[in-house]
């Protein structure tokens, strides 16, 4: 999974991410951040569904994210930038 880049416009939003990693596998997992289940209402069940809904965006735009935090559900308004490396 992924998680918020410091600085980043999810960060500044306010999105959490992950604050311990664990290992399952080979592979390292970030957890205990906000779990985003939603894009301006449209479903998110994996890492490529948000790349799919975020890539229909342009740097500038706003978008409202879902996230459960903790048990509760939380809308979060973010301002998208240019990826790093674009």
């Amino acid at each position: 999974m992924e998680s918020a880049s410091k600085g980043g416009p999810a960060a500044l939003a306010g999105v959490h991410g992950g604050d311990r990693v664990v290992r399952a596998g080979m592979q390292r997992i970030a957890v205990g951040g906000d779990l985003i289940v939603a894009v301006d209402g449209s479903k998110v069940a994996s890492p490529f569904d948000l790349n799919i809904l975020l890539n229909r965006k342009r740097p500038g735009d706003t978008v409202t994210l879902t996230v459960y935090r903790g048990g509760k559900k939380m809308e979060l308004p973010v301002k998208l930038a240019e990826r790093p490396g674009s």
